[in-house]
């Protein structure tokens, strides 16, 4: 009769306590068993529930600014395609390299100069419209830049001679710097919580660059080809007007002021960097400048060591006005952050072997194997395909894999591509050399784009987030006006040597191998960045959390009722 007698307490403190959780209980005796067996369903109910939670916020909730999910994709769309405005321009040059040279009577160095001045010009102004972004209006500047874009590609297809053509490449620069600051402020101030959703959004923005490249170089290779390279730009003028009136739905209002008048913001102007600006516009055109013309004019010429020396004076000056100007174009603190400053290293140094090994490939192809330009298209065309798998795959991998594994493979892909382009012959099997090195090539500018943007839209508050963008492409604009030079007087002193005009291949391994030094630099620092993973949903992380620690009270639990049994027993 004891037995019974100590089985009614538990009873009771077993209704008590589920009656406490909210659960209906039947108040009939039961054994002992089944109070073992009771926390466990509720904890497979409670399973159950974190696992549909889990499963709805895997992927992240849309951001507020977005009416539907269609307008989110279509302004993903939009961004991806500002940031491959400069590339597919660059494209676009390459592929009309010959046709250009010959219509206009343009040499080799005022050839490299139809994308230098483009890259020079976006780069110089990139900091600087990112901060009026910021300032007066993210959805104005972005639709106007676009705009403006359209209108001034079609004047350069009406050129008539070579400073007409570089002139207006120089303003569609301006253009492009217009709407990249924009697109990115949107972009990190509307994902602003980790998920697999950011990521995806800014996989396909970084894939802006290296296929906005690819795609330039094979849309207007085949423009070229049924008419000539006036259509090639006729065709950009087209696609960027669709774009354009595209924008104007497609871009939400994020921006980082309250909705005040035009005149109220204006007032905002005061906060502008106007000196560095003005350091930077003409500190890199000068420098830039001054390597382009040293092959052609001579080293020694005046003109070129005053333009070095006084761009390298005025670079150095911008780096002092930053320290001391309270609202910079490129504040200092960013740069004692170890990461920043290696992944900026790293990228910068992948970005110039990437856009030297891609241009001097598309010159290989029409110069020495003559391709027409739609051929040289079709061999190219692995980049636009491979392009889209990688980015896809790191889209998916980034809240998974190491990043710093990310960015040290990134490296190694453009080192592997690099070095088999610089053994390449005009003899050589494309499957064997240049179909791998296209491969690798892209992969490693996809890897490392999707980790960089990640980590650098991280580094700034949300009101700076085209300032943010603005820091990371202008170093990838000025490295490429930079590598262009620097390859492009390898080129030409080669060329000029007695090898040189003995080996017309001569000119073009040394340029492959400046793209092999590059990458192995950009090898030798990436291992020194330290990340983890990026892009993992909060809300998943709290929920494993709180999930291992109700499994662990439930644990405690089981354990103690099976504790007061063995006492009830003795």
């Amino acid at each position: 009769m004891a037995v019974p007698s100590e089985q009614v307490p538990e009873i009771t403190e077993v209704s008590l306590d589920q009656a406490r959780a909210g659960n209906s209980t039947d108040a009939t005796p039961k054994s002992s068993g089944f109070k073992e067996s009771a926390p466990a369903m509720n904890g497979d109910e409670e399973d159950g529930l974190s696992r549909i939670e889990r499963i709805k916020t895997h992927f992240g909730d849309r951001p507020e600014c977005f009416k539907n999910t269609f307008q989110e994709v279509s302004f993903v769309f939009q961004a991806t395609v500002a940031t491959a405005t400069t590339s597919f321009l660059t494209g676009v040059a390459l592929i009309i390299t010959v046709p250009v040279s010959q219509d206009l009577g343009m040499t080799q160095g005022e050839i490299a100069w139809i994308s230098a001045s483009v890259s020079l010009v976006a780069g110089a102004f990139q900091l600087a419209l990112g901060q009026l972004a910021d300032l007066l209006g993210r959805k104005f500047m972005y639709i106007t830049g676009m705009g403006s874009f359209s209108a001034f590609v079609l004047l350069v297809a009406f050129s008539q001679n070579p400073f007409w053509m570089l002139i207006v490449c120089g303003i569609l620069g301006a253009c492009s710097a217009m709407v990249v600051p924009p697109a990115i402020g949107i972009l990190g101030a509307a994902y602003t919580t980790p998920s697999k959703r950011k990521n995806m959004a800014f996989s396909a923005f970084s894939a802006g660059n290296p296929l906005g490249f690819v795609f330039g170089t094979i849309l207007c290779g085949i423009a070229t080809q049924l008419s000539s390279w006036r259509a090639a730009f006729i065709t950009l003028c087209i696609i960027w007007s669709v774009f354009t009136v595209h924008a104007i739905w497609a871009v939400p209002n994020v921006e980082n002021f309250d909705r005040a008048p035009l005149r109220q913001r204006l007032s905002t102007l005061k906060q502008f960097d106007y000196v560095g600006t003005i350091l930077t516009i003409f500190g890199t055109g000068m420098f830039t400048a001054g390597l382009t013309l040293g092959p052609e004019d001579g080293w020694a010429s005046a003109h070129v060591i005053a333009l070095l020396i006084v761009g390298v004076v005025l670079l150095v000056i911008f780096v002092f006005w930053e320290r001391i100007f309270p609202t910079p174009l490129m504040p200092p603190h960013v740069w004692k952050d170890r990461n920043f400053s290696l992944i900026i290293a790293v990228v910068l140094l992948g970005t110039m072997s990437f856009t030297s090994s891609g241009f001097w490939t598309a010159f290989f192809l029409q110069e020495i194997k003559q391709y027409s330009t739609l051929m040289v298209a079709v061999h190219l065309l692995p980049m636009a395909i491979a392009g889209l798998i990688w980015n896809i795959v790191a889209g998916r991998i980034l809240h998974r894999v190491n990043n710093t594994a990310i960015m040290v493979f990134g490296a190694v892909c453009y080192l592997g591509a690099s070095l088999l382009f610089s053994f390449m012959k005009p003899e050589s099997n494309y499957w064997a050399f240049m179909f791998p090195a296209l491969i690798l090539n892209v992969a490693g500018a996809d890897f490392q784009f999707n980790v960089a943007n990640m980590y650098v839209m991280q580094s700034l508050p949300k009101h700076q987030q085209s300032l943010a963008g603005g820091i990371f492409n202008v170093v990838i604009r000025l490295s490429n006006a930079a590598v262009m030079g620097i390859s492009t007087a390898v080129f030409s002193s080669v060329e000029l040597t007695a090898e040189g005009m003995a080996d017309p291949m001569l000119k073009f391994t040394r340029t492959f191998q400046v793209s092999v030094a590059l990458a192995a630099a950009s090898v030798l620092f990436a291992p020194f960045i330290r990340l983890g993973t990026q892009g993992n949903h909060p809300k998943e992380e709290d929920q494993e959390k709180a999930q291992s620690g109700k499994s662990t009270e439930i644990g405690t639990s089981a354990g103690e009722s099976e504790l007061e049994e063995k006492k009830q027993d003795l």
